[in-house]
């Protein structure tokens, strides 16, 4: 059973998975009550780990070059950009997409960091209370680029446009397969409204930003793929196909799920249940969790190790043992072989004993006697 908590910044919902089946979503809102309701749940499955899968409108994404370091000047050159972007925030990544080969070899970099620490605080400090293993934090957007390299495009640049809650909707941007920036714009006509044209008036939004920070060229094609679900879909596809610069793929949600065998009790408006299932399925993943708050899960991994090497050598002393009986029943077998060996041989001896013919005529004398008999004759 994997165990996935996901929070977008005001309820935390915590799933169940087995295997590719979503055994149950609980929800747990942000007062005293809810969160009372949180430590009793994570004490119910007796310290079993868990991952946070976030999904926050504050999250921000920064591209820098460094040179190509190594070791601790690397380490104080990302420090001072950390300083730099995110110098209130403890919760911040780095990730290298490439390296460039210009006068001097540089990587390229994506700085993620959370501004808003504080909203995490009360859901930490109860995973903290109850001893809960944490293994990692984890980021929505950068969790996304596994669902982008599934989506073929003919064209560098690639916006996936999400919803996993009513009032947000997710916009991430990639080139040539990276994460490069990822945005989470209010919308207010998911249940009332014109949901089809607000959704192409922030894409238009994101594509001129593109074209202002030199990301994107003016005339370049961009593909966007829009996971939607039966509500809106129609809606989306006929206004889609009224614009020409963009390449529109719009995928239903509840199709994805059965391309990915994904087993969910109810017909799915979102798209949180996919994200999660991929955070389940990643064996370890942590982008912003930092030690202290992993350390339960590092003692989970060490109790892990000792069991498995308190069952290794169970089982080596099975082994020796049932090595020793093989090797003990394998004796016995040829000493009992050996004693009929010898009681056949003394039986054989005592035979030609009893019939035995005296030796004790010398040869010479038994080669006169054969002469002696053979002149008489």
């Amino acid at each position: 059973m994997k165990r996935v908590l996901y929070f977008t910044g005001y309820r935390m919902v915590a799933q169940e998975w087995s295997g590719h089946s979503l055994v149950s979503s609980v929800y747990f809102e942000p007062d005293e009550q809810g969160l009372g309701l949180f430590s009793s749940y994570l004490r119910s499955f007796r310290n079993e780990p868990v991952r946070l899968l976030v999904d926050l409108i504050e999250e921000e994404f920064r591209q820098i070059r460094i040179p190509l370091l190594r070791g601790s000047d690397r380490k104080a050159i990302l420090n001072r950009n950390y300083a730099k972007y995110f110098r209130t925030s403890e919760y911040k990544f780095a990730i290298s997409q490439s390296i460039e080969k210009k006068t001097r070899k540089e990587e390229k970099l994506l700085l993620i960091g959370l501004t808003n620490q504080y909203l995490l605080e009360p859901w930490l400090k109860i995973i903290e209370e109850t001893r809960t293993p944490l293994s990692g934090i984890i980021s929505l957007p950068l969790l996304s680029e596994h669902m982008v390299r599934g989506m073929k495009s003919e064209n560098r640049a690639v916006i996936l446009v999400s919803q996993q809650v009513p009032s947000n909707l997710r916009q991430s941007v990639f080139i040539d397969g990276k994460l490069i920036l990822s945005r989470l714009v209010p919308i207010a006509s998911f249940y009332q409204g014109d949901y089809a044209t607000d959704v192409l008036r922030d894409i238009e939004s994101t594509q001129r930003y593109l074209i202002s920070q030199r990301i994107v060229e003016r005339s370049e094609m961009v593909s966007v793929h829009i996971i939607t679900n039966k509500r809106h879909y129609e809606k989306l596809t006929i206004r889609c196909a009224e614009e020409t610069y963009f390449d529109f793929k719009i995928h239903e949600i509840n199709e994805l799920l059965q391309q990915e065998k994904i087993i969910v009790p109810d017909e799915q408006d979102f798209s949180s249940g996919l994200y999660c299932y991929f955070a389940s399925k990643k064996l370890t993943l942590n982008h912003y969790a930092q030690p202290r708050e992993r350390r339960y899960f590092q003692h989970y991994k060490t109790g892990l190790g000792l069991r498995a090497l308190s069952i290794a050598f169970i089982a080596l002393g099975f082994g020796l043992a049932a090595s020793s009986l093989v090797k003990g029943i394998l004796y016995d077998s040829t000493v009992s072989e050996a004693l009929l060996v010898e009681q056949k041989y003394k039986a054989k001896f005592n035979q030609l004993s009893e019939t035995r013919i005296d030796s004790t005529t010398s040869t010479a004398s038994m080669q006169h006697i054969v002469q002696t008999v053979q002149a008489i004759e």
